[in-house]
């Protein structure tokens, strides 16, 4: 049993315990007054009035008893009603999770995606507050999944991902996009210094070892939203970045200005 559940257990135990008592103790109570009531019918006692007096005694402390009973039973419901509570927060937290990381990588999905860069540009038109987009591409992922399987494939893009999303603030976002594909979302951000996050990234994932055999390479392309981009044209752009970025030989940046 874990240390979490030993208090449960023991609060579980004492209810029983305390329930148990109190049918007992009403039990008790009924066959005393039974007995008192059978004993007056049959031989009526001088001074019947002490005896009914004894009598009510014994009922009031019967419905002191039930009392204890339904608060007991009370208190035991809200407990059960507040751990429902719980394990349904927590059952919502985790469904949430679900829809908007990655469940591969942990990172964020295209789900994510679509409600940050709706409320990024929107800062953008109404603040005219910089936003920066990377996409960057695994080169020849298609051939690390053919030479090393595709379990290799997925633990490299595990730890890619955590690795890249450990270099950036706190403040940014990593989205998966598809396969090997993934965009960086840099708020309060202009191109320039996004160019410069993009190639001290292309550098340091250049000299890591990943799985300690595979050495991969990025291909990056890095855009700053405009006033009029919607999501459709921001993707556009940043799409068009990595294919220059991709033709023009792979394992570099390429940084396209409005």
């Amino acid at each position: 049993m874990t240390s979490d559940n030993r208090p449960m257990q023991a609060l579980k135990t004492r209810y029983k315990l305390f329930y148990i008592l109190s049918v007992v103790a009403l039990a008790v109570l009924f066959c005393a007054n039974f007995g008192v009531i059978y004993t007056l019918i049959l031989t009526p006692p001088e001074d019947p009035g002490l005896t009914m007096k004894f009598v009510y005694l014994i009922m009031v402390g019967g419905f002191i008893v039930i009392a204890a009973q339904s608060l007991l039973v009370f208190t035991r419901f809200i407990s059960m009603l507040g751990r429902e509570r719980k394990a349904m927060e927590e059952m919502n937290r985790q469904l949430d999770e679900l829809s908007v990381y990655d469940d591969l990588t942990k990172v964020f999905n295209r789900y994510k995606f679509e409600s940050v860069i709706t409320r990024e540009l929107e800062n953008v038109r109404r603040y005219s507050s910089p936003l920066s987009g990377i996409m960057f591409d695994i080169d020849g992922f298609k051939a690390v999944n053919e030479t090393h399987g595709y379990r290799t494939g997925d633990r490299l893009l595990t730890n890619l991902a955590g690795f890249i999303d450990s270099k950036l603030r706190s403040t940014d976002y990593v989205f998966r996009w598809r396969g090997g594909k993934f965009i960086i979302l840099a708020p309060h951000t202009d191109i320039d210094k996004a160019a410069m996050v993009a190639e001290k990234l292309r550098k340091i994932v250049g000299h890591k070892l990943f799985g300690g055999k595979i050495r991969i390479t990025l291909s990056l392309g890095v855009i700053q939203a405009v006033g009029d981009d919607s999501m459709e044209t921001f993707l556009h752009r940043i799409q068009s970045a990595l294919t220059a970025a991709k033709n023009k030989g792979r394992d570099c940046v390429i940084v396209t200005r409005n």
